[in-house]
């Protein structure tokens, strides 16, 4: 049986009887953009047709599968036991590889990445079939036709999940009114009582009466289906009403800070319409920051730099985040115009016992200084690490030493006392 969309697919599964046990198989046709390019169009639709057909017949009439989106594909079929997922996974990979395309410089074998998890009667095919999407992840990260089986506690630290799930439960939780931006103040250490003079602002989600992250891996899907601005739309929109309805707050403040993500900065319509947006509102000079990550601003340096420049001749201002999370140059620091560099993690994490870690952070100190930025310690959780900080030079800090995020309406009474 197959179904043509992830909505479709989850119907028929939900409906979908099995005994003892299935796999999920979430297949990504590798490189089919090149087929496009290089082939033509139509070729490419073939080998989704073809693809289509095939795991049609591989499923039986017993199985279900369906085309996800572009080149992703979901089959499931009822096994016997869990070891002849990974031995059906292994024929499916070599009947595909099977397919050729036709192109001018020749005919070529189509590649695969598949990725397999085992589920029992009553499972959470939302789950399941994200379950899978994260093998198939780390599948592609392993070469071309890969296999990787899912099993609890084997997924990757930091691996990125990406399932159309995640965009619907955003969607849902948008039009509900359940996201907001929380504050997590950011103290300035260089006085001897360290001050609340920064925030930055981050999504959360309200369920059942208690705030939250939102779920991992939605930042990351809606960043893979180029979607990330609905995101970055809210958060802006919800940034500049707060800083429209608290003045007297944002007077105690040096400024405020929220995300941008690095699909947002190189989409030259949203950040023309943002660009409205903040020239309308007319703000304080320098009180809105932008946070980019060290990675975005790197891959786009001349997009970052362009946009920037616009943003800051009305006042804005740029924070480049995660600092050494890429092992960046220095010699960007030179060349892109932001205010402040945001030290990652992960060196103040030893910052006050490793002597390697705080000479790192003692030269991104001294390079963003003497380049004319401020530096900002995430993380911070320790007083030890607050005098390791402070004996560098380190301008601001934030972390749980000091915060958590808090609702904005704390927030402003923290800055009223």
């Amino acid at each position: 049986m197959a179904v043509s969309c992830y909505g479709s697919l989850l119907e028929q599964l939900r409906d979908w009887s099995y005994e003892p046990c299935a796999a999920v198989y979430y297949i990504d046709i590798r490189h089919l953009r090149s087929i496009n390019r290089i082939a033509s169009a139509s070729e490419g639709d073939e080998v989704i047709s073809r693809v289509s057909e095939l795991l049609r017949a591989w499923t039986g009439r017993y199985g279900i599968s369906g085309r996800l989106w572009s080149n992703e594909f979901v089959a499931v079929k009822m096994i016997d036991h869990t070891q002849v997922a990974v031995e059906d996974a292994t024929e499916l990979r070599d009947r595909l590889a099977e397919l050729r395309y036709h192109s001018p410089i020749g005919e070529n074998a189509l590649s695969v990445s598949i990725g397999v998890t085992v589920v029992r009667p009553d499972t959470d095919w939302v789950q399941a079939i994200a379950d899978a999407g994260e093998a198939c992840e780390l599948s592609k990260s392993r070469g071309l036709n890969q296999i990787y089986c899912h099993t609890a506690g084997n997924s990757k630290p930091g691996t990125p999940l990406v399932n159309a799930g995640y965009v619907e439960n955003f969607r849902h939780l948008l039009a509900s009114g359940q996201l907001a931006l929380h504050p997590q103040p950011i103290m300035d250490i260089r006085p001897e009582q360290p001050l609340l003079r920064k925030a930055e602002f981050l999504l959360r989600m309200e369920k059942n009466g208690v705030f939250m992250p939102i779920p991992a891996g939605t930042i990351e899907t809606l960043e893979y289906f180029g979607l990330v601005n609905e995101l970055d739309r809210f958060s802006s929109t919800f940034m500049l009403d707060w800083l429209a309805d608290n003045p007297a707050a944002l007077d105690r403040l040096h400024s405020v800070s929220i995300n941008l993500s690095a699909r947002s900065i190189v989409d030259g319509n949203f950040m023309d319409a943002l660009l409205r947006d903040v020239r309308s509102a007319h703000l304080p000079h320098g009180k809105l920051c932008f946070e980019i990550t060290e990675t975005a601003a790197i891959e786009h340096l001349d997009i970052a730099a362009e946009v920037i420049g616009a943003f800051r001749s009305f006042g804005c201002g740029f924070s480049l985040d995660d600092f050494g999370s890429g092992l960046c140059s220095f010699g960007y620091l030179q060349s892109l115009p932001v205010d402040e560099v945001k030290i990652d993690g992960r060196f103040i994490r030893d910052v006050a016992q490793s002597g390697v870690s705080q000479e790192i952070v003692r030269a991104i100190h001294q390079v963003a200084h003497a380049t004319g930025k401020r530096t900002v310690a995430e993380f911070v959780d320790d007083p030890r690490k607050l005098r390791a900080l402070r004996n560098i030079g380190v301008d601001y800090a934030q972390g749980w030493l000091f915060y958590p995020t808090v609702t904005p309406e704390k927030f402003v009474e923290l800055l009223s006392t």
